[in-house]
């Protein structure tokens, strides 16, 4: 038997056969695959994307008719995350169906705040002051604005220290036009947290004003931002047109957000795309990879930005911080180092309903 974890890659055994007359005649045996198919990569590679026992057999005959079959049975489970070390997600420890009560959990724990107060909520560095989106290590203001109260924002976002002055935005990191959902009662201020989502009919305003409450003010999706990159950014995909570079760009309307905030950006879509029904990440070239839909990517270029920009400490600071102030957690950061993308998106974006 093989025990292996959804999203998990596994090569074809080589199989030896010898008989005690004719010798080695490996190169007779015969393989019935047909179990594991579905999953083949290329090759002798195969990627298991559902759980369940998949049988496979190995037959050979000897020159005299005898013949002999080697059955391998290949179990393919989710994977045993130690969920009670984060109290957070104990529940998870009984589940049997832990992509959905996963989804479910960050849901029905979130608790929004107000577009106008989101913009006193910060991430921090390890000096305590206020990390903004896009800000670049070579600039003035790398490290110095301040994360305390009103200071955070300054005047009307503009915000004046030592040699330098910076101009901030709210950032939407999976851009409000491309996040076109609604509540099913057309609020848009939830006084009780999350309810269902339905795709916007257009008779929905999908930019909040300071008063509201909602989808667009989660606070996992907002981060303070340089005001110029963020209208940079503005719908546009992310991608590397350009390759890997230190500062963000835009490039034929693809948006590279920088080296430094790269894996960031994709945990954060990672996580709107399983808190939302509806919002979902498409590969490259997919035909409904359109600005202003509830479409948005990569998926595939995420993924990778994921792994080359690992979580650092101020994105678990800010994790935690958005935790005391909303009530959910971002799961790609806290269990990043247990490979938790390769189960949620073994089958592309996991779409998890209501």
């Amino acid at each position: 038997m093989v025990q292996l974890s959804i999203g998990d890659e596994w090569s074809l055994p080589s199989i030896q056969a010898i008989d005690n007359v004719d010798g080695d005649i490996s190169h007779l045996v015969e393989a019935n695959l047909l179990s594991i198919q579905e999953f083949l990569v290329e090759g002798i590679q195969y990627h298991f994307t559902t759980k369940g026992n998949y049988p496979i057999y190995f037959t050979v005959s000897d020159a005299a008719g005898n013949t002999a079959t080697l059955t391998l049975t290949i179990v393919v489970s989710e994977p045993d995350y130690n969920w009670s070390s984060i109290p957070y997600y104990e529940s998870l420890s009984t589940s049997t169906d832990v992509l959905t009560d996963l989804a479910l959990l960050l849901r029905s724990t979130i608790s929004y705040v107000t577009y106008g107060d989101a913009r006193y909520v910060y991430a921090t560095y390890d000096n305590g002051s206020q990390a903004v989106l896009y800000d670049i290590p070579s600039s003035n203001s790398y490290g110095k604005v301040p994360a305390t109260g009103l200071d955070g924002w300054g005047t009307n976002g503009v915000i004046n220290g030592d040699g330098y002055t910076i101009t901030l935005n709210r950032e939407h990191v999976w851009a409000c036009s491309d996040m076109r959902i609604m509540p099913y009662n057309g609020s848009r201020t939830l006084s009780s947290g999350y309810v269902n989502f339905v795709l916007n009919d257009g008779s929905f305003d999908y930019r909040p004003d300071n008063s509201n409450r909602g989808h667009f003010t989660d606070l996992h999706n907002l981060w303070n931002a340089i005001a110029s990159v963020n209208n940079t950014h503005s719908d546009h995909f992310f991608g590397e047109e350009n390759g890997a570079s230190v500062a963000p760009y835009l490039a034929n309307n693809i948006f590279y957000p920088g080296d430094e905030y790269k894996g960031d950006i994709a945990r954060i879509l990672f996580y709107m795309t399983l808190m939302y029904p509806h919002l979902t990440l498409v590969e490259t070239n997919d035909a409904n990879a359109q600005e202003g839909s509830v479409y948005y990517g990569y998926l595939e270029i995420l993924l990778q930005w994921n792994e080359e920009d690992p979580v650092n400490d101020m994105e678990m600071r800010r994790n935690e911080t958005i935790y005391l102030e909303q009530g959910n957690r971002n799961p790609f950061i806290d269990f990043y180092s247990e490979q938790i993308v390769d189960f949620v998106f073994a089958n592309g974006d996991p779409n998890i309903a209501d």
